[in-house]
């Protein structure tokens, strides 16, 4: 998964698998909590990213890139390090 839009798809659509809603209600540049989240659904969400890129992010990453694109920056990044 390198191509952005293909990324910012998969983070969207593992909010809306998290939160329950429609992709399309996923808001992009909304934090987490606002978009309806919560401690236990973030720790869900960060679970599913591990998941679905192979990487190992940290729950305290997804605190520091709250925003769908965000969170799809983070992953897109060059080296895929934590920052």
């Amino acid at each position: 998964m390198t191509e952005n839009g293909e990324l910012l798809r998969a983070v969207r659509d593992a909010w809306a698998e998290t939160l329950g809603i429609e992709a399309d209600a996923v808001p992009l540049e909304e934090g987490f909590f606002e978009a309806g989240g919560n401690s236990l659904l973030l720790l869900l969400l960060w679970e599913r990213l591990n998941e679905l890129t192979g990487r190992d992010l940290r729950a305290t990453d997804l605190f520091l890139h709250p925003t769908v694109r965000a969170q799809a920056a983070l992953l897109l990044s060059a080296d895929g390090e934590r920052r």
